[in-house]
């Protein structure tokens, strides 16, 4: 589960890269994207229990802004191109939205700017979202502090460092 957005997280990255922010990619770079395109569906997934190229094997929380509320959904499948999210009031067609995804096993969130592509308003409620923008992706908490943060550089020891002076 966490391999395959990490994957798609990747694969992101280094295409909005290439792509949308025209920044040359080393060839290392390249050749880990063609890699990547290899590994994953090109389509927006759609919510299809069949298909087990884009189903996570365990579904992932997540929430995303839409007029100011907070809305939750489940990620359910996901591909090179875009998730399907199931959603209890999914948003009107061509929104655009910031999604956020929490990886709970490896404490670590992603972020995925997307739009609507699909809408599903009758049985098991859900959008199609297209990735659209640079995503990031966010460790949450330290290793062993017990306190959650949004550092995406853990230092070494998460433990606060007492120092002793002379006398006590």
């Amino acid at each position: 589960m966490g391999d395959k957005l990490d994957r798609i997280f990747e694969y992101r990255v280094l295409l909005t890269k290439r792509d949308e922010l025209n920044i040359p990619l080393s060839a290392s770079e390249c050749a880990r994207l063609e890699r990547l395109k290899g590994q994953l569906a090109t389509e927006v997934a759609t919510l299809d229990d069949r298909d087990p190229f884009t189903m996570l094997a365990t579904p992932l929380p997540a929430q995303f802004v839409i007029d100011g509320q907070f809305k939750g959904g489940v990620v359910r499948n996901v591909s090179a191109a875009g998730l399907a999210v199931v959603t209890a009031e999914p948003p009107e067609l061509g929104r655009a939205l910031i999604l956020h995804v929490s990886e709970p096993a490896h404490g670590i969130e992603y972020t995925f700017p997307c739009r609507v592509v699909s809408r599903v308003l009758s049985g098991v409620t859900s959008i199609g979202l297209a990735f659209e923008g640079v995503p990031t992706q966010t460790r949450v908490g330290g290793r062993r502090s017990g306190v959650w943060r949004s550092d995406p550089t853990p230092t070494e020891d998460d433990r606060p460092t007492v120092r002793r002076t002379n006398g006590g």
